[in-house]
């Protein structure tokens, strides 16, 4: 049981979920290990064609270079049993003030620049800043794209209310095609380009407190299927450096059901936005993982 990756999270959904299938495609080689009352040595259905086994926590506590690439609170008798894993922490809400003495002394990486900054301003946690994993599936696209569709999980902090709204005012109204909180359904990269092959526009709406600015995975998986992204102009209030967004240069904008009924249906040219948006894409599918174990 030497370097494996950790998923220390009791739900199989969103973007943890998305960021370890894309990890595990970068990193081919490396078994998905999660929680549970016994070890099985037979595999489960991680979705996109990859798996997972169930670990209990007593041979976990055995792992002597592991990679935890998610985290929550509920696992902290865990992660004090390993010998000094890597961390990812993918939000502020992830962790807590109880955690801090806990992992002050892990190699923590974050993915987001502004959960960076506010770790370190908040509890004087240093940690490393790498971009988003990216698995560049092969994609198709159509001449014609049309209408809205919204692919993130249905939770409060992705807003779905706001295009709920909205859609009592559209003719055509935004798709929603997120999943609650339950067993997650496992999608394929195809089902994925089926839907957005078509599509103009990906509305995402998502606002996390102290942590904005950067890329969610169904912000890459639109960028990916050339569809234009309308995001919360929450997203936006970061500094630029901390920002990878400008709105009207490579995403468009909106705080209220109303100004995103608008926008769908002024139905914008969105060429230039498409294209200075495909130039964030590179570098999510050049950076290296490799080194997220420690030596």
């Amino acid at each position: 049981m030497n370097q494996e990756l950790l998923y220390l999270h009791k739900y199989l959904d969103g973007g943890a979920r998305t960021f370890t299938i894309h990890l595990m495609h970068k990193l081919p080689r490396y078994v998905v290990y999660r929680v549970d009352k016994q070890t099985e040595s037979r595999l489960h259905n991680f979705g996109y064609g990859l798996f997972y086994k169930n670990i209990s926590e007593k041979d976990i506590s055995k792992m002597r270079n592991s990679a935890i690439v998610i985290f929550k609170e509920k696992f902290l008798h865990v992660l004090k049993s390993l010998k000094n894993p890597t961390l990812t922490i993918h939000g502020e809400v992830d962790i807590s003030i109880k955690s801090i003495p806990h992992i002050r002394d892990l190699k923590i990486i974050t993915t987001r620049k502004a959960l960076q900054k506010h770790l370190k301003e908040k509890y004087d946690l240093d940690s490393i800043f790498k971009f988003l994993p990216f698995y560049p599936y092969t994609v198709f696209s159509y001449p014609s794209h049309k209408g809205a569709v919204s692919i993130s999980r249905i939770s409060p902090e992705k807003n779905i209310d706001m295009i709920v709204e909205a859609n009592k005012i559209l003719d055509n109204p935004v798709k929603i095609c997120g999943h609650g909180r339950k067993p997650y359904v496992h999608f394929t990269f195809g089902e994925l380009v089926s839907l957005l092959a078509r599509t103009k526009y990906v509305v995402d709406l998502s606002a996390y407190k102290n942590d904005g600015g950067g890329m969610n995975y169904t912000f890459l998986e639109a960028i990916h299927n050339k569809c234009a992204l309308i995001l919360h102009r929450k997203w936006l209030e970061f500094e630029p450096r901390y920002c990878d967004f400008k709105e009207g240069y490579n995403c468009y904008a909106v705080d209220s059901p109303k100004e995103l009924a608008e926008l769908i249906t002024n139905n914008p040219d969105t060429t230039k936005v498409v294209n200075n948006a495909s130039k964030l894409l590179k570098r999510h599918i050049q950076v290296s993982w490799s080194d997220i174990f420690n030596d």
